[in-house]
């Protein structure tokens, strides 16, 4: 018998967590962050206690108590065990988004995580330029004794990390976890190295879509996984519906093509914002600002990520690297913003001391430009300034007859209005956008509308379909015969 039992992504969008178990064998598919299930009951200024998360989580049924499957040093701080054997076998990773990876930092490290390259690649983006957990593990609440004998406590700092077992598969090649068989089949969706799953376990196969669309620059690839699920005689097929009730979607290339267009009747700066990880979203705006005859203006994380990426002989060939002659390098005002100040004065090596380690190496790039370059150029440039980074534009301060091409997703909720009217304040301020607020909105989502999802509904033809990643089960089940919903924690018996 083969069961599943969902501890997220259902009856929500995103914190996809779906244990598979078959014939003894228990496996994860993703296990990640619901930002509905947080936001119920924390805020940016109210978060789970840092010594006490797991157990905050637990009480909030935000996680599973499943013994053996938590980092020992805080399961034990937590007084949840910690020294039991793991019944689980491994995590099946589907991309490397919050909504379905976050959590992985609270699992024990020599539980197995399954993954495409690019993947593992924007989990190490995410490691080495924040404070994520993703590849390594910092113990915690360690303790020592010092030379004088006194009982010291460790930190995460000062622990060496220990790497977690990344095992990254090969897309569209089979392989097994003890009784359960794994198809990894790529999917388009709006970051590299997204895979759906096929799995082949003892009572029938089982096809999740992850995060899918038709509409991006990888669209042969989710016509190839419909293809395949239509070949599998598939018994269930977890589909995601995000935007099941949206009845139409633009194309990445609309998105590539208006910006062209914008830039080019733009006189001054354009600046433009999208998800900082989007590698397809920046290839559209660095053809658009290609095509226009101006460079890409990237921000350090993103020249981080293409230099990852560039290390590797498929992606290399996709994305631009940092060094491209199209592609300029942003650097910002450090910690003690010396970048303009008087070296004579402040030493190179102090200059250097202003950023972090992996941001230094970016320093000696040939193509790096800062506020200044930017300010006395600006029909150059197409600058990317993500929400966070916005006073960046105190120091630029864009010219009269700039623009601002927004390509992120529009608000759903109060508290994403209130911020999107905060935005629109510091437009307005520089005079990029009027009183009205008539910024260039160019976005399009990482999901499949309606007619897309009936593609993959009808192409995969499975027995019986449970809608993930949704708040409308009800449209799955006009698309499906034979639909069947849970709510959170149900188990599912294949």
């Amino acid at each position: 018998m083969t069961s599943i039992t969902f501890h997220g992504g259902v009856n929500d969008i995103g914190g996809n967590k779906f244990l598979v178990e078959d014939k003894g064998t228990k496996i994860f598919m993703d296990f990640g962050m619901s930002f509905g299930d947080e936001g119920k009951f924390f805020s940016q200024f109210m978060n789970a206690r840092t010594s006490n998360s797991l157990a905050d989580y637990f009480e909030l049924g935000i996680l599973p108590k499943i013994p053996g499957f938590y980092r020992k040093d805080i399961a034990k701080h937590v007084g949840f065990g910690g020294d039991e054997e793991t019944e689980i076998d491994a995590v099946l990773l589907t991309h490397a988004h919050v909504d379905h990876c976050k959590y992985i930092s609270y699992l024990r490290p020599d539980i197995p995580i399954y993954c495409s390259e690019a993947s593992k690649l924007i989990m190490q983006n995410y490691d080495d330029t924040g404070t994520d957990q993703y590849l390594t593990v910092k113990e915690r609440f360690q303790v020592y004794t010092n030379n004088k004998g006194e009982i010291g406590r460790a930190t995460a700092r000062t622990n060496p990390p220990i790497p977690r077992e990344i095992r990254v598969f090969e897309d569209g090649k089979k392989f097994s976890i003890d009784s359960i068989d794994v198809e990894p089949m790529p999917v388009d969706h709006s970051i590299p190295g997204v895979d759906a799953f096929i799995l082949h376990t003892s009572s029938g196969s089982i096809a999740n879509t992850g995060d899918l669309r038709f509409h991006g620059r990888r669209a042969d690839d989710t016509e190839k996984f419909v293809q395949r699920c239509g070949e599998s005689s598939l018994d269930l097929i977890l589909c995601e519906g995000t935007r099941i009730q949206a009845i139409s979607s633009k194309t990445e290339f609309d998105v590539e093509n208006t910006s062209t267009e914008i830039i080019k009747k733009t006189e001054q700066l354009v600046i433009c914002g999208y998800p900082v990880r989007d590698l397809d979203r920046l290839m559209s705006f660095y053809l658009a600002a290609k095509n226009a005859g101006r460079y890409l203006v990237i921000d350090l994380k993103q020249a981080y990520l293409l230099k990852l990426f560039s290390g590797s002989a498929y992606f290399s060939k996709l994305y631009p690297a940092p060094t491209d002659t199209n592609i300029k390098i942003f650097i910002p005002r450090g910690t003690w913003s010396l970048i303009d100040k008087d070296l004579d004065k402040f030493s190179q090596e102090q200059l250097y001391k202003d950023y972090g380690t992996w941001q230094k190496e970016f320093l000696d790039y040939p193509n790096v430009v800062d506020y200044r370059d930017i300010a006395k150029n600006q029909k150059e440039f197409v600058f990317y300034c993500s929400d966070f980074n916005l006073q960046n534009l105190i120091d630029i301060k864009p010219n009269p007859g700039s623009s601002y091409i927004r390509s992120l997703t529009e608000p759903f909720d109060l508290e994403m209005e209130l911020k999107e009217e905060q935005i629109k304040n510091w437009f307005e301020h520089f005079g990029v956008i009027s009183r009205e607020r008539d910024w260039h909105q160019e976005h399009v989502s990482g999901h499949g509308d309606s007619e897309q999802l009936m593609r993959v509904i009808d192409g995969a033809n499975a027995k019986k379909l449970i809608p993930i990643h949704t708040t409308h089960d009800e449209y799955h089940q006009r698309m499906h015969p034979n639909v069947h919903t849970v709510k959170q924690h149900d188990v599912y018996e294949v």
